[in-house]
């Protein structure tokens, strides 16, 4: 790589930005160019720095995570950002605020907002600063406008920090809490008789299918996803998926039944399957033990179609690992039409890599390719 990424770290706790930092300097490729404490000091390096993509808190003092995408977005400043923070464990709905003010992925920290083994999100946040910091045609700053404009938030925020009490700031902030080579398609594939399609996605998954249902429009068929995620968070990212798709997007629910134009998500704590009752297909949670590591896994969804022996279209996208990559291959095997996620458009190509290398994959697209071919379907 000729030029190196140059990242700003954004954590209220110095601790934390040296823990990160020890990561990001391991790696010849990134460049840490500034830290700051909160949203506003962001704000500051921003005007000072180049700056190909920010790794944001969102639990911070004076100007929080969401604060700050919010005066990023109407500053119309073009940095990618990758939400940091443990909050979305306890509140996904902020995680999903987050992703829905531009955020273009979210890691959750291991074990709370001091996270002394954040070493083990080591992978992901080097893959996802990759993936995002390495887009470097971005729009660049109107300089003499954001001057302007940055000076005059810095302004407000001291003011208004002037007028309130320091316990009724605090106080503002935690409200405000509150409120993701096989390129020739077969002919053989007989793709006009499918009864749905799954979809199984991991690292970089909720803003992949952020962007993949903003384009899908084809409602004859149901669509079950697995996206790895802890319990509690697919209820809130299936809100905002709903929000953004023509397709209703919720989290699935053990003995519902499957219906065509509907997009079921696994819940963060269970296996994805279905069964087949007399004229239709029924969600079965199953509560059995994690599968290549994973709960819900991927790999349990294409089982269920494979054992059903049903035609249905198999995607794997973004992600670590194989999960699901097996299972995919199984499907193709009997027939059914297999799609994997290109590398140049993954977070991580992993679970894809392995599905393609063992030969259970027909094509490789782009996410918006992918969102065509299920159109087309």
């Amino acid at each position: 790589m000729n030029q190196k990424i140059k990242v700003l770290i954004v954590d209220d706790s110095a601790l934390m930005r040296k823990l990160i930092s020890n990561i990001l300097t391991k790696d010849p490729e990134i460049e840490i160019v500034d830290t700051a404490m909160n949203g506003l000091f962001a704000l500051k390096k921003i005007k000072k720095n180049e700056i190909d993509v920010i790794l944001l808190d969102i639990e911070m003092p004076e100007m929080n995570g969401l604060e700050f995408l919010k005066m990023k977005r109407d500053l119309k400043i073009d940095i990618p950002v990758i939400v940091l923070s443990s909050l979305g464990a306890k509140r996904p709905q902020v995680t999903m605020e987050a992703i829905e003010l531009g955020a273009k992925d979210f890691i959750i920290k291991p074990s709370g907002s001091i996270s002394m083994d954040i070493d083990k999100k080591e992978e992901e946040i080097l893959a996802s600063i990759k993936k995002y910091g390495g887009q470097k045609n971005r729009t660049p700053l109107n300089s003499q406008y954001y001057q302007k404009e940055i000076e005059k938030i810095i302004q407000e925020k001291l003011e208004e920090d002037k007028k309130n009490a320091v316990q009724e700031v605090k106080q503002q902030t935690v409200e405000s809490y509150m409120t993701p080579d096989i390129t020739h398609l077969t002919k053989e594939k007989k793709i006009s008789h499918i009864e749905m399609i799954l979809i199984g996605i991991s690292t970089g998954g909720p803003a992949a299918l952020r962007q993949l249902f903003s384009e899908v429009k084809n409602k004859k068929y149901p669509i079950l996803i697995v996206q790895h995620m802890p319990p509690g968070f697919t209820k809130e990212f299936s809100k905002s998926l709903d929000k953004i798709s023509s397709l209703s997007v919720k989290e699935a629910e053990q003995g519902e039944i499957i219906k065509a134009g509907w997009v079921y998500i696994a819940p963060g704590d269970k296996h994805l399957s279905f069964v087949r009752k007399q004229f239709h297909y029924q969600v079965e949670l199953l509560e059995t033990h994690p599968v290549n590591g994973h709960k819900p896994s991927v790999e349990v969804l294409f089982e269920s179609a494979y054992h059903l022996d049903i035609p249905v279209t198999g995607i794997i996208m973004t992600g670590m690992g194989k999960d699901g990559a097996h299972s995919i291959k199984k499907l193709h095997n009997k027939g059914n039409l297999t799609i994997a996620q290109s590398p140049e458009d993954c977070v991580v190509f992993g679970m894809p890599r392995v599905a393609a290398e063992i030969g259970g994959i027909d094509k490789i697209l782009k996410i918006e390719e992918i969102a065509q071919l299920i159109n087309s379907l």
